[in-house]
């Protein structure tokens, strides 16, 4: 019995001497599933469904996305493209509390119910001006 108490004891202070170690990273992330999505020639706009039940909208501009006329800066924006039932949703990243980048993860099919159509594209084109995203959940 006291071998067992003993082991006992020395395995919870492995461990909290484990934890109390373990390094804390800067990052915190958030995931959110998506509502609609509408494809735009300057990037995307996202509809989520905010905690208070009603819909947020914000914007993704195309050039924060990893391409080669914006490699001289690391990417805001990576877009995952799958055939997966928990797509669409987005992962949002911040970094010691500002907002470091997003994830798209949106279904392959550009023809499922998530994907909408902009009704005059053109009246969005302000929105994609934009340098960082502050998103209320």
């Amino acid at each position: 019995m006291k071998r067992r108490v003993i082991l006992l004891t020395l395995l919870i202070s492995i461990l909290l001497a484990g934890f109390a170690y373990a390094e804390q990273s800067d990052y915190y992330v958030k995931s959110v599933p998506i509502a609609k999505v509408y494809m735009h020639s300057l990037g995307y706009r996202i509809v989520y469904q905010k905690s208070d039940l009603n819909f947020g909208v914000f914007y993704v501009p195309e050039q924060w996305f990893d391409m080669p006329a914006n490699r001289e800066q690391d990417p805001k924006a990576e877009l995952i493209m799958a055939r997966d039932k928990a797509y669409p949703y987005f992962s949002i990243f911040w970094e010691a509390g500002e907002f470091s980048h997003i994830r798209l993860y949106l279904h392959k099919n550009l023809n499922h119910l998530s994907y909408g159509d902009l009704e005059n594209p053109e009246n969005f084109n302000d929105q994609f001006n934009i340098e960082t995203l502050s998103i209320e959940f």
